[in-house]
């Protein structure tokens, strides 16, 4: 009985190594590559296992590289919350995320890159919106619609970043209902996945643009030799100053 459990133990060690392989090979390959170039016979050949073992841990490459990329977008959020809410005030929060995206988006800058442009089918046109109930949709400036489940495989990439900004949006609103961030009413709410809060379009506009203007930054000309608190530094004066509704 012993030797059967044990022997299941180990069989179940094996099947999480070959995904563990998978996916590291998976990393490397779409980093380097992008996610058009990048194969499953490159992939399947780095993490040394079989085209099998691959289709039935992930099905397909667009599956592989989602799990991959939730993997890495889920510890992320984790570190988010947990870093600002140990922050007392509105500064110290705005340290917090920007210190923990900018060593997260240069650690993996390949992969974010891929999420970022190649996923977001602006170059079709299209664009996400909010339907009437607060849900994300994907529309199209031109007329042709995406059939649906070319919708759903994209707006999964979409709301990862948009979850990663939510945090953000947050903290500025957080900053604004203070008092500590200017604040100009607004009437237009939209809706966040979290259906009992809802944040400001002042909010989620500047949360938009601040996250936009780090991740081109980290993307295509931020200095690699320049420190993340150095950096975390200079973003959050420039942007206090602009924004900050007194002197401190």
């Amino acid at each position: 009985m012993n030797l059967f459990y044990g022997g299941r133990h180990d069989c179940h060690r094996c099947f999480t190594a070959k995904k563990e392989r998978i996916l590291i090979a998976a990393e490397d390959v779409f980093s380097r590559r992008g996610y058009t170039k990048a194969t499953l016979d490159e992939i399947i050949a780095l993490a040394d296992t079989g085209k099998g073992t691959l289709y039935k841990y992930f099905g397909n490459k667009d599956n592989l590289f989602y799990t991959l990329i939730e993997e890495k977008h889920s510890h992320l959020m984790d570190e988010l919350h947990s870093l600002t809410a140990q922050q007392p005030d509105i500064r110290g929060k705005l340290q917090a995320y920007l210190n923990c995206m900018l060593k997260f988006l240069r650690t993996n800058k390949g992969l974010w890159l891929i999420v970022w442009y190649e996923l977001n089918a602006a170059h079709q046109g299209i664009h996400p919106d909010f339907d009437e109930n607060g849900n994300w949709i994907l529309t199209s400036l031109y007329g042709d619609p995406l059939p649906r489940s070319e919708e759903e495989r994209l707006l999964r990439y979409y709301k990862i970043l948009w979850e990663e900004v939510y945090v953000l949006a947050a903290i500025l609103q957080d900053g604004q209902e203070s008092g500590y961030l200017k604040y100009t009413p607004s009437q237009q709410i939209f809706t966040v996945p979290d259906p009992t809060s809802k944040l400001t379009s002042e909010a989620i506009f500047g949360a938009y643009h601040l996250f936009a203007g780090i991740a081109n930054g980290v993307f295509h000309v931020i200095n690699s030799t320049m420190d993340n608190t150095e950096l975390t530094s200079i973003i959050v004066d420039y942007f206090l100053n602009g924004h900050a509704a007194k002197a401190e």
